[in-house]
């Protein structure tokens, strides 16, 4: 009886250790597929952080490749726009000096000639060519549309003299003699009208119309006007 008692708390003993065998191996493959799944996770959370990274990576060099190209494109239409300005100035310059008559003038223009008549007829006086005269057909020509004057190779400016020393014609301080020629760059057909009005200059037209002097008006298709190489009166400067 003794012995059956022993053998049956051997046989328990040995079921308790099987089942907590059994209990601690199924603890043990909780613990591990729990672990497996963590980690599964970790993996698939760190692969979309680095995608996302990548991502970012390759749109930050699309916008500084964009940036490069915008500041490019901003020098570019800097510059055109400096030498846009600067042929506009450029352009302004030449024609203010053209007025001033630093530039030679080329165009479409007018040929007056005017030559003294022959000094032993008559009036020897009304033969002659005046400053007066010249004065008078300046100052009538730049009632039209003009460019540029000259008179013998003389560019003349609006403050340009014309006087006379004695039988000494005087333009721009240098001395001059007949026969004249003045070259005017502008509306020709404006020009010749101003020439026509014989009320503008009677003197002149009736010795011109008496030939006590010789005076011819002709058009050209291109003229050239030398620049102004004078001197230059400088008013208030400091």
């Amino acid at each position: 009886m003794k012995f059956r008692d022993q053998l049956k708390s051997v046989n328990v003993l040995i079921v308790s250790f099987i089942v907590a065998g059994i209990l601690i191996g199924l603890l043990v493959v909780a613990q591990f597929q729990s672990s497996v799944a963590a980690n599964s996770f970790l993996v698939d959370e760190l692969k979309a952080q680095q995608s996302l990274l990548g991502s970012f990576d390759a749109d930050r060099e699309n916008w500084k490749t964009n940036i490069t190209n915008l500041r490019q494109q901003i020098e570019d239409n800097r510059k055109k726009l400096a030498l846009t300005v600067e042929n506009s100035n450029l352009d302004i310059l030449d024609k203010l000096k053209s007025r001033l008559g630093l530039n030679r003038t080329t165009g479409e223009g007018i040929q007056i000639s005017l030559a003294e008549g022959d000094t032993g007829k008559g009036d020897s006086d009304a033969n002659l060519i005046h400053a007066s005269d010249l004065r008078d057909l300046v100052n009538l020509i730049r009632t039209a549309k003009v460019d540029g004057i000259s008179i013998n190779g003389l560019r003349l400016l609006n403050s340009s003299t014309i006087n006379s020393l004695g039988s000494t014609i005087m333009v721009n301080k240098v001395k001059l003699s007949a026969p004249f020629q003045i070259n005017v760059v502008g509306d020709t057909a404006l020009i010749v009208s101003r020439l026509n009005d014989q009320q503008s200059y009677p003197d002149l037209y009736k010795r011109i119309k008496n030939k006590s002097v010789n005076f011819q008006v002709q058009k050209a298709s291109q003229l050239v006007l030398p620049a102004y190489d004078g001197d230059y009166l400088l008013k208030y400067a400091q």
